[in-house]
């Protein structure tokens, strides 16, 4: 049977949403990595920044946000200083910007990563492929076709996520960056700022897929 449509205090339809993402710099110091501007640090120089969509509000008038386009506005460069001569030719950076309905460890995700590739939503993962919204992986690495050669360029890029409509609390949304080589010492990048962006349809569903939906969110909040 459908659910008795009521008058809601939010309302629906189409809807953009964005969050802005602050640059950083990180620099190597004493064995470690320090940043700016709110970004936090692993003791394995993993940096990253953690935010939310607030969608409170959907939720409480039992809403579905419907996601209609993620994207990211990403466009200034990465740079890296390495160390003096004779530097370290294998300098990369791995680069993940994240939307996802449940809040994510970083630290298993950089540990899934460095020890099989292993991404969130991928097999070896302990993220539901559904749970993430948006996975964009980029590797980044040092540019050899003209002058400036602290500039970063994607070498490989993949969109991953389901994109799949939600009624949670809170869309979580981080940028993590993996910065690897044989010699991190003395080593300096530049993270440029971001902005995550998602357009949506705020809809109220029949009762069962909404229940259905609920109970889905449930399971991979609870999943250990």
């Amino acid at each position: 049977m459908a659910k008795e449509k009521t008058s809601t205090r939010a309302l629906t339809g189409s809807r953009i949403m964005h969050k802005n993402i602050p640059s950083t710099i990180c620099q190597e110091v004493d064995g470690g990595f320090i940043a700016t501007n709110g970004w936090e640090t692993l003791l394995n120089n993993v940096l990253y920044y953690e935010t939310y969509f607030d969608l409170s509000a959907y939720e409480l008038d039992d809403l579905t946000v419907v996601p209609t386009a993620l994207t990211l506005q990403d466009g200034v460069p990465y740079t890296a200083i390495l160390p003096p001569a004779p530097g370290d030719p294998d300098y990369r950076l791995v680069v993940l910007d994240i939307i996802s309905q449940e809040k994510l460890d970083v630290e298993q995700i950089y540990t899934n990563y460095t020890t099989s590739y292993d991404i969130p939503g991928s097999p070896a993962s302990k993220e539901d492929w559904t749970q993430l919204l948006m996975v964009n992986f980029r590797l980044m690495t040092l540019q050899t076709d003209f002058s400036a050669a602290t500039l970063l360029l994607p070498a490989t890029s993949g969109s991953f996520g389901s994109a799949e409509p939600t009624a949670v609390q809170k869309l979580w949304l981080y940028r993590i960056i993996m910065p690897g080589a044989n010699d991190l010492s003395e080593t300096v990048c530049t993270i440029p700022p971001t902005r995550f962006v998602m357009g949506a349809e705020i809809v109220q569903e029949d009762e069962l897929p909404y229940m259905m939906r609920l109970k889905r969110s449930y399971e991979l909040a609870t999943q250990g």
